[in-house]
């Protein structure tokens, strides 16, 4: 792995604080912060200000609702290649539907891989970018989210875009047919 120089933003929205991470080639961390530093600034500036200043607008148009499908470019080149297979794929559910850790795993090809995704997506660096929010247990309810609420924000986030839950819970049936 090379060591790639990297810019970073903070900013502040209606759930919290986050960081954003990018290199020349793309957006490489979104995360949710229990703290955010004080001041909110960006260090390293770079000719990566324009990417990270997209991706605060993106995120920003996401959580106020106008905005459905992120186009900022995302730099995935320092993870494995399985999550790069598993963040590919879940990149492509839209906004409003949700997949099962079992339908990932059978759409990458590797059917016996759930808990595996699951792995892959509690470690995933570019939460909402790569909206693992939208991937909920077979049994209907929602396991896990690495963010510092924790199911309550997936919760929150799934209702965001329309999905009803409830009690961790989907209030609308799904099918895990693919």
């Amino acid at each position: 792995m090379q060591n790639k120089p990297k810019a970073n933003l903070y900013i502040k929205t209606t759930v919290g604080a986050f960081l954003l991470e990018s290199s020349p080639q793309g957006l490489t961390r979104c995360e949710v912060l229990e703290d955010a530093p004080s001041p909110i600034e960006q260090t390293n500036p770079s000719n990566t200000d324009t990417l990270l200043h997209q991706a605060a607008e993106e995120l920003q148009a996401y959580l106020e609702g106008s905005l459905k499908a992120f186009s900022v470019p995302l730099d995935l080149s320092d993870l494995s290649s399985f999550q790069q297979k598993v963040f590919a794929e879940v990149r492509q559910i839209p906004w409003g539907e949700v997949l099962t850790y079992a339908q990932v795993a059978a759409q990458i090809g590797q059917p016996e891989a759930a808990r595996a995704v699951g792995t892959a997506l509690a470690h995933n660096p570019l939460m909402l970018f790569i909206p693992c929010h939208r991937i909920i247990g077979s049994d209907g309810k929602l396991h896990g989210f690495s963010a510092p609420q924790g199911v309550t924000l997936k919760a929150w986030l799934l209702d965001h875009e329309g999905v009803k839950v409830s009690n961790n819970n989907l209030c609308a049936p799904f099918s895990e047919e693919i």
